[in-house]
């Protein structure tokens, strides 16, 4: 494309700012062809402003005689790409950047969600009720089991909970209608027993 191995280096290193030490190939591609179409881009643009500067500079050498102009052209024209490369992948990061925290606060949210539905399934199969999991908190590095454990041993000791709690529906209605007899049985009875 006629670029100078410098202006190649450049584009390469602001090619490889946004990727990873273990960038996809698929990334890598990516990159090289966006790198690619806008090393075109400015060569084509490098090309108009530079052919239109040498015909007026041409000229005025003729006129003035001055052959300093072009060099000063050469660096105008470089410091244009420059600031059109740096735009443009202002541009770029900004978006990358605003991608990685979306990703990252998702990520966050979604461990956060899939750790509290592991704590409610723990939960339950303790017997401990929901509206009290809801409003527990654990450190992120706490075992949950013996946390729970702990819990549900505190609340059977505050009689809060029976040591042989039944965690089913149907099994609770059962023990109800156990003790309900065992009660009504212990109840002096009325007709006298001869």
């Amino acid at each position: 494309m006629g670029l100078t191995s410098k202006a190649l280096d450049e584009l390469v290193e602001i090619g490889s700012e946004g990727l990873a030490t273990d960038a996809s190939d698929e990334d890598i591609d990516k990159s090289a062809i966006a790198l690619a179409r806008y090393a075109k881009l400015t060569q084509a643009e490098i090309t108009r402003k530079t052919s239109g500067k040498r015909n007026k500079s041409q000229s005025q050498q003729a006129q003035s005689g001055n052959e300093g102009d072009e060099g000063d052209d050469n660096t105008t024209a470089a410091n244009d790409i420059q600031a059109m490369i740096d735009a443009r992948f202002k541009k770029y990061d900004e978006r990358v950047l605003a991608l990685e925290s979306e990703n990252a606060a998702l990520k966050k949210e979604k461990a956060q969600a899939e750790r509290s539905a592991t704590i409610a399934e723990k939960a339950k199969k303790l017997g401990i009720p929901d509206y009290l999991v809801r409003r527990m908190s654990f450190a992120d590095d706490a075992d949950i089991d013996k946390e729970l454990e702990a819990v549900r041993q505190e609340m059977v000791n505050d009689n809060l909970m029976p040591k042989s709690a039944a965690h089913e529906s149907g099994k609770i209605e059962e023990a109800m209608k156990a003790d309900a007899q065992s009660w009504a049985k212990s109840l002096p009875s009325a007709v006298p027993q001869s």
